[in-house]
């Protein structure tokens, strides 16, 4: 093999392995997620709208993109190839109508911004930008919310997530995993306890 060419190969392998040691993910208390549900229930109180309830499986859905958009460094509401709908339906996440989806990016060079400051950094974002802040007042009855930390680099970045459904249309509804069987009306068949 041409010995420059074997010289190149091994020096990019060296800076993928350097960049792959300086990559990592760091541990966002989970305070953070709290911070962002009581922050946008306080807004929300001050607009003259009712509170948000936690929606787990939102906030799962929510965490993994966080988790996705800080260890690939990547930004936007569609970096992963899908929109948040989609997110919400690959991961069967049952609501009667999306409201929006507030993404927000923090990020710090050398010392790492403490979580505290960087879910404020958020909230005054998305109070100030007129679709985010919509979001923030839309008529949803449940929040999802995921914080994820990861540094590249010299570079602590911060990913945090909103999802913002409404659920409205399914108070009272029987949840079919809970539902009592349906009886067998098959007279000539017999019937399983």
């Amino acid at each position: 093999m041409n010995r420059n060419l074997l010289t190149l190969m091994l020096g990019v392998a060296a800076l993928q392995a350097t960049e792959v040691v300086h990559a990592q993910q760091f541990v966002v208390p989970a305070s953070a997620k709290a911070q962002i549900i009581d922050a946008t229930n306080a807004y929300r109180k001050s607009k003259g709208l009712e509170s948000l309830r936690e929606s787990e499986s939102a906030s799962r859905v929510a965490q993994a993109y966080a988790r996705y958009l800080a260890e690939a460094n990547r930004t936007g509401h569609n970096a992963d190839g899908r929109d948040p709908v989609q997110r919400l339906h690959v991961a069967k996440v049952s609501f009667c109508k999306f409201q929006g989806e507030n993404w927000h990016e923090s990020w710090t060079r050398r010392d790492k911004a403490s979580a505290a400051t960087a879910m404020a950094s958020a909230m005054r974002f998305w109070k100030t930008s007129p679709g985010h802040e919509r979001a923030l007042r839309s008529a949803s009855t449940e929040i999802g919310v995921g914080v994820a930390g990861w540094k590249h680099g010299d570079q602590w970045y911060y990913q945090e997530i909103q999802i913002f459904i409404d659920n409205s249309c399914l108070k009272g509804a029987v949840s079919l995993a809970n539902a009592p069987p349906i009886p067998d009306r098959n007279p000539e068949r017999p019937q399983t306890p």
